[in-house]
Order: C-alpha cells, then sequence, then structure tokens
C-alpha cells in the first residue's frame, strides 16, 4: 500500500526550514517500515507567522485524485494537517471523501475524525467572548428593547421599544379577521391583500410565508421574546389574547390534518421558474389517500410535482405544474447533447441571449455562506454529542461535497473576470461538469446533485409545452 507524507512547518526566508521538518520525515519512514507501506511522494506545508498555509494540500488532493489506488496520508497529528480546529475537520472530511485514510505518526487514535472533534470541543468551551456579547443582548431583551428588524406593524422608537405603525398595524387585524372570520388560507388571503394593493413594508406582494408568519408571531401580543426570555407587556398589543389563541388553536387543528407529505428535498428546487409570470417554481409533495372502488379498501400514493410559486404562495398565476419525475427526466435528456464543444457552439448560436446573464458571485457566495452556517452547526452538535459521530460524517462529507463544487465555480470566474481563462477552457469546464452529471446521475445525494446542476444551468424556464434550458456558457 502507497503511503503520502504531509508535513507543516513554520520557517522564515533566512533560517530556511525548522529541525523539525527533520523529524517528521523520520516519523513517517518509520511508520512506512513498521505498516509495510511503500514511501512515495511528500509535500511540505509551509506556514507564515499568522497564516496558515493550504497550496501544498491542494496539490496533495489533485496527485490524489489523479491515483488509481488511494494511498494512506501520513502526519504528524491532527494540528499539523490543518492548526484551526475547524478546518482540521473539514480536511479530514474531504481525505475521505476521496477514499483516503490518514493515519498520525504522533497521536495513537483508531479514528482522526473523533479526535479532531475533541480538540474542537474544547475550542468550543474556551469561546468566552461571544457568550459575553450574546448576555448584554438578554439584558436587552429582559428590559424589552428592540433588538434587529421589528415585525411588520411595529417600529423601534426613541426609547428602544417597539411602538406600533397604525397602517401596518390595520394590515394585521386584517388577517387575523380574514383567518377567524372568513376562514381563508394563508393563499386567499395573500391574494386578497394583494388584489386589493395592499403591499408589504418593503412595497412587494404578500406571500403564504409571510402570511403564517404573522399568525404565529405573539409580538402582537404585546409580548417581547429573545434569547428564549419572553417579556409580557413589553409593548403595546396589536391583537388581543383570545383572538391570538383562537388563531393558534385553529392552525394547530389544520396542520394535524396533513394533506401534505414530510418536505423532502427536490432536484431541480432553485433552478426553475415558470415562463408565464417569472417566478420560481417550487416543489410540493401531496400525499393522496383514497377508498377503492372494487374491494373498498383504502390506498394511498404521494406525488412530487413542481408549481409556479406564484400560484402556491401569492394566488397570483395559473395553476403551471409538471410531475418531478417527467421534468428531471427532461432536463437530463437536454443534458446529454451537449457531448462536444460543436453542440455547445450550435446552441450558443440558437440562443445569443445566455451571454447576457447578471454575475453568479454574490450568489455563490451567499450560497458558501449557507453551507458553512451547516457545517458549523453539525460540528458543535457532534461535538456536544447531539448527533452521533457517524450522522456527522455523512453531513460533513455532503456539504464539503457541495462547497467544493461552488469553490470551484467561483474560482472560474474570478479566473475570467481576471482574463486567464479563456472562452474554450470555459466551455471544457462546462462539458467536463456535464459528463459528471450524466455519469452520476440518481447515484448521487440530492444536495450533490443540486450543486451539480447549478453549476453548469443558470435557469430552466418551464411552459405547459415545452421547456427551456439556460446553460452557464
Amino acid at each position: 500500500m502507497k503511503a503520502i507524507g504531509y508535513f507543516r512547518v513554520e520557517t522564515d526566508p533566512v533560517k530556511g526550514f525548522p529541525p523539525s521538518l527533520a523529524g517528521q520525515e523520520a516519523a513517517y519512514r518509520r511508520l512506512c517500515r513498521e505498516g509495510n507501506y511503500q514511501t512515495t511522494i511528500t509535500f511540505v506545508e509551509v506556514d507564515s507567522p499568522g497564516e496558515i498555509g493550504s497550496a501544498e494540500y491542494q496539490r496533495m488532493l489533485d496527485h490524489i485524485r489523479n491515483e488509481r489506488e488511494k494511498p494512506f496520508v501520513i502526519v504528524k497529528s491532527i494540528d499539523h494537517l490543518n492548526p484551526d480546529p475547524r478546518e482540521a475537520v473539514r480536511w479530514l472530511l474531504e481525505l475521505e471523501e476521496l477514499g483516503v485514510k490518514l493515519l498520525l505518526t504522533d497521536e495513537d487514535t483508531a479514528d482522526p475524525l473523533e479526535a479532531a472533534l475533541q480538540i474542537w470541543y474544547a475550542h468550543l468551551q474556551s469561546e468566552e467572548r461571544g457568550e459575553k456579547v450574546k448576555e448584554a443582548m438578554r439584558i436587552k431583551a429582559i428590559k424589552g428593547r428592540g433588538l434587529g428588524k421589528p415585525p411588520f406593524g411595529y417600529r423601534i422608537g426613541a426609547d428602544k421599544k417597539l411602538e406600533i405603525v397604525s397602517a401596518e398595524a390595520d394590515t394585521v387585524e386584517l388577517i387575523y379577521q380574514l383567518y377567524l372570520e372568513e376562514n381563508m388560507g394563508f393563499r386567499l388571503i395573500a391574494r386578497y391583500l394583494n388584489e386589493r394593493g395592499i403591499a408589504t413594508r418593503t412595497g412587494g406582494r404578500w406571500s403564504v410565508v409571510g402570511i403564517r408568519d404573522i399568525l404565529r408571531n405573539r409580538t402582537y401580543l404585546g409580548t417581547y421574546s429573545r434569547f428564549g426570555i419572553r417579556v409580557p407587556g413589553s409593548h403595546p398589543a396589536i391583537i388581543p389574547s383570545p383572538i391570538f389563541r383562537r388563531a393558534q388553536e385553529q392552525l394547530s387543528a389544520k396542520s394535524k390534518q396533513g394533506g401534505y407529505a414530510p418536505r423532502s428535498p427536490f432536484l431541480l428546487s432553485g433552478l426553475l421558474y415558470c415562463g408565464y409570470c417569472g417566478n420560481r417554481m417550487i416543489g410540493v409533495s401531496r400525499r393522496e389517500r383514497w377508498i377503492r372502488r372494487k374491494d373498498k379498501g383504502r390506498s394511498e400514493a404521494q406525488y412530487r410535482y413542481y408549481q409556479c410559486q406564484s400560484r402556491t404562495n401569492q394566488s397570483v398565476c395559473q395553476y403551471h405544474t409538471r410531475r418531478a419525475e417527467d421534468l428531471e427526466a427532461t432536463v437530463r435528456t437536454t443534458l446529454e447533447r451537449f457531448d462536444s464543444l460543436e453542440a455547445l457552439r450550435r446552441w450558443t448560436e440558437l440562443h445569443p441571449w445566455a451571454k447576457e446573464r447578471a454575475s453568479e458571485r454574490p450568489q455563490l457566495e451567499r450560497r458558501l455562506g449557507a453551507l458553512e452556517r451547516k457545517f458549523r452547526r453539525s460540528l458543535d452538535q457532534a461535538a456536544r454529542g447531539i448527533i452521533s459521530l457517524d450522522k456527522m460524517r455523512a453531513i460533513g462529507r455532503e456539504l464539503v461535497r457541495e462547497g467544493r463544487i461552488l469553490k470551484q465555480r467561483l474560482a472560474l470566474l474570478e479566473a475570467e473576470a481576471r482574463g486567464e481563462l479563456t472562452e474554450t477552457e470555459r466551455k471544457q469546464h462546462l462539458l467536463a461538469r456535464i459528463k459528471e452529471i450524466r455519469e452520476r446521475w440518481g447515484a448521487t445525494t440530492i444536495p450533490a446533485g443540486k450543486a451539480l446542476l447549478q453549476d453548469v444551468i443558470e435557469r430552466i424556464v418551464v411552459y405547459d409545452d415545452r421547456v427551456e434550458t439556460l446553460l452557464r456558457v
């Protein structure tokens, strides 16, 4: 079995490499002799003061990807893999994703990831400054002072407490009236407000989510809630307690009635747009139950489809819908046509407007930020024993894989902006990604599949009689 050595040192241009490098190399060769591993290439990561190096680590990953037989990676300790405990976990997951096992010369552990999580837990224990900030905000909350953006119907007054905005408060009262007295659902209430030109605070249209949030928000009782603290009577109420209680009872009763299946991810979510109103299409799962005429037995089935969000959330578009399985098959068939630069060239000639797209960078950065928050949350949960190591490993690998795809796309955009990437090179990258999608279709998880698709597809516009797929050419 082959083994790679990965060494980390801090050096300066004058003195050169420190003696610790020789010690790491010696320990690497000793472990190879004891385990009967074949020594191969080594990588030396050089840290400068205040900066953790990663260039040699990336070179090592590229080398491993080109190796048919995946080697062991031998490193001195977890902090020599990466001194940042969070990044050490991320790198371990990246290596595992490539099918590589990490061996430590100075630490006796059966699972390096478990050891890395223990280091992360110790790091969490030392994070006191953030807790002090939170404590100061809790004190403000106890005093009933508004923190952050006030809910619709209120603003933050001169005394830092919430005060009523009359016009918005009237709309809040109307929403409760429509829900309780007129028995309207979220969608119909949104439609009612939108048709009458009653806008949100930002001047936008009402949606199902906005209506639901107002009906659930205890702030309208005059109760301020933040950081698990409730302060009754901290500000004027908009909705009387009996009316609010009735709304909560009705909401709870309707949620128990069911009808919609548990939420599950959809492969094309985030890419689909309605060809008639321009709004996004969202994935919807619905469970149907019926009694069979033939034998009076009960049957049940779950249906997954994509539907115009304007229709679903705002009730302002027609009922444009597609079965999820059929639409995903259509997109797959479309991608199978792009197997050469010539095929891309012909498509670009037929769709010259495809190049006129908005900058992707802000969107990619937002998605990377969301991934980072999910990664941190799963890391914290595993370190505290809330989720198992195996579950964290599965979640972490998925997030690392998706993040890698997004970072590669961002790097391509930056290279193109600097003039370092030609149009042909960009198209070759696109073809390589499309090939990967074809080969892995159905064999990868929904989040990873979505990340791959979002790397090659700008948007998919859905009409009743056709589907237009816009590539990122």
